[in-house]
């Protein structure tokens, strides 16, 4: 027996796209924070611990990946428009 999947309603579709957006907005957001604490670590002379600085790159690497996702969504979304 075959399942027939509904078809997204377009306010279905547009609560997607604000979602992707709105995860992209907290994604830049991370990573402007992330900035901002290591720059204000290295100008006071600091220099952030490799247990620092790792945990700072498997975040960025979390972010990356999450960015994949939001890029692919809007991919498909926008191929469905064209």
């Amino acid at each position: 027996m075959r399942t027939v999947r509904a078809k997204p309603s377009p306010a279905d579709e547009i609560r997607k796209i604000l979602e992707a957006h709105a995860q992209t907005l907290a994604v830049c957001e991370a990573c402007a924070v992330t900035t901002r604490d290591l720059a204000a670590e290295v100008k006071r002379g600091g220099v952030p611990s490799a247990r620092d600085l790792q945990q700072t790159i498997d975040e960025a690497e979390r972010v990356l990946s999450d960015l994949a996702g939001v890029r692919a969504e809007v991919d498909r979304l926008l191929s469905q428009l064209r």
